[in-house]
C-alpha cells in the first residue's frame, strides 16, 4: 500500500517539473526569436527601403525615409511629408514611426507581412489624444483628413533602394 501512495506522489511532481521545463524552453525560444537585434534590423531595413505600392513591381513613385524625413519621391522630385522621424520596432512584425505634427506626436504603426516584405498601416494616432473640441477645429479636421488619406494608401512593398542618395532630386517645399 505504501508503494502505490508513493508512486502517486512522484508522478505529479514529475509532471510539474516537466511543465516548468517546457515553459522555460518556450520562453527562451520566444526570446531568441524576438531579439532586439532582429527588431532593430527590421527597423533599419524599413528605413533603408523604398516603399512602393503593392503591385507596382518596385517601379514608379515611392515613399522613403531619408535623413530622418519621410518623403514622397516621384521621378526626380520629392516632397517632405514629415521631418524629425523616429522608427523603432515595437514587437514581432510591427514598427512605430513617430513624428511631430503641430502640438502632438503623430504615431503610425505598420504591420509587416510576408517575410517582412509588405508593410500595411495598422493605425495612426495622435499623442496626446485630441479632445472633441480639437477634432472639431480647422487643424483637427485637416488632421483627420490626412489620417484618412494615409490609411487609404494601401499596402507597401519594401523594395531595395534604386539610388543610394537623392542626388539630383529637386526639393518641393510643400508639406502635406
Amino acid at each position: 500500500m505504501s508503494d502505490s501512495v508513493r508512486r502517486r506522489l512522484d508522478i505529479p511532481r514529475l509532471r510539474r517539473r516537466s511543465l516548468q521545463s517546457l515553459g522555460l524552453i518556450l520562453s527562451v525560444t520566444g526570446l531568441a526569436s524576438c531579439s532586439n537585434a532582429d527588431e532593430s534590423a527590421l527597423a533599419e531595413k524599413f528605413a533603408a527601403s523604398e516603399l512602393h505600392l503593392l503591385g507596382s513591381f518596385c517601379e514608379g513613385p515611392y515613399y522613403a525615409v531619408r535623413d530622418g524625413k519621410f518623403i514622397f519621391v516621384d521621378g526626380n522630385q520629392f516632397k517632405t511629408l514629415s521631418a524629425d522621424l523616429t522608427i523603432r520596432a515595437i514587437g514581432s512584425n510591427r514598427l512605430s514611426m513617430r513624428t511631430r505634427w503641430g502640438p502632438i506626436n503623430l504615431v503610425t504603426t505598420y504591420l509587416l507581412k510576408h517575410d517582412n516584405t509588405v508593410a500595411m498601416i495598422e493605425s495612426i494616432v495622435g499623442e496626446p489624444e485630441l479632445t472633441p473640441e480639437q477634432w472639431a477645429s480647422a487643424p483637427g479636421i485637416k488632421f483627420r483628413k490626412a489620417i484618412e488619406v494615409a490609411k487609404d494608401t494601401g499596402p507597401f512593398v519594401l523594395c531595395p533602394p534604386s539610388t543610394p542618395e537623392t542626388e539630383g532630386v529637386h526639393l518641393v517645399t510643400n508639406k502635406i
